[in-house]
């Protein structure tokens, strides 16, 4: 979608959803300080949606794999231990999978406040190569996947992830320009942006337009539940 396209879908959003019924973005005093918003949100509200999207409403073309020589020294295992490390991007916005060679599956990374870390530290009651375990670390500004464990010292391992949105590479100072959205994902990064949007103007339309992305995106919040 372009970013034109992707200022009057969001305009059209909020006005549908005015609970009073009213023109709301015809009825704004700064028309061109509205559209700056709107332009203004959507690298953040494009975030949210990959983050939060099922797998199989994202395009393979967000999806970036990295092999074990590709990684290099951001990968390795303790020949000892058997634990493997590896050094996440730091741009990284999403794990899809990081799976060593022996795994039969890529298990959902656990965060070291769980119990399931604590257990890590036990040698005998550790997750292995047929029972694997996943842990998300933070060590200053690093973070990193510490990976319970390989079978041997020479698993290899494949990593795909996502990256965050270069808002830099996002030109939206030109409403020709381009921004890549999985089609099927357009809705939801439409309603994103005009919750985004709506946060400063009306908050009820926000939490709205919030909820009716998140249903785009299948996500059922409970009654009450902020959005973030």
């Amino acid at each position: 979608m372009t970013v034109q396209e992707i200022v009057k879908r969001v305009r059209s959003a909020i006005d549908e959803i005015s609970l009073d019924g009213s023109d709301f973005s015809q009825l704004t005093t700064d028309e061109q300080n509205l559209t700056r918003i709107i332009i203004d949100k959507i690298p953040y509200a494009l975030q949210y949606v990959l983050e939060h999207a099922p797998l199989d409403k994202l395009d393979s073309d967000v999806f970036q794999t990295l092999t074990t020589a590709e990684l290099q020294a951001d990968f390795a295992i303790d020949a000892t231990t058997l634990v493997a490390t590896l050094k996440l991007p730091d741009d990284l916005l999403r794990i899809i999978e990081a799976r060593l060679s022996s795994w039969s599956h890529f298990p959902i990374p656990e965060p070291t406040t769980s119990q399931v870390y604590l257990m890590q530290q036990d040698e005998y009651a550790r997750g292995s190569w047929d029972r694997p375990v996943n842990i998300l670390t933070h060590q200053g500004q690093d973070r990193k996947l510490e990976m319970y464990c390989a079978k041997t010292a020479s698993d290899t391992l494949v990593f795909t992830f996502i990256r965050k949105p270069d808002t830099d590479n996002i030109d939206t100072s030109h409403l020709t320009e381009n921004v890549s959205v999985p089609s099927m994902l357009e809705a939801a990064l439409v309603y994103q942006v005009a919750g985004m949007t709506m946060v400063a103007f009306r908050e009820d339309i926000a939490s709205s337009l919030f909820a009716i992305a998140n249903r785009h995106l299948g996500i059922i919040r409970e009654k009450g539940e902020e959005e973030t």
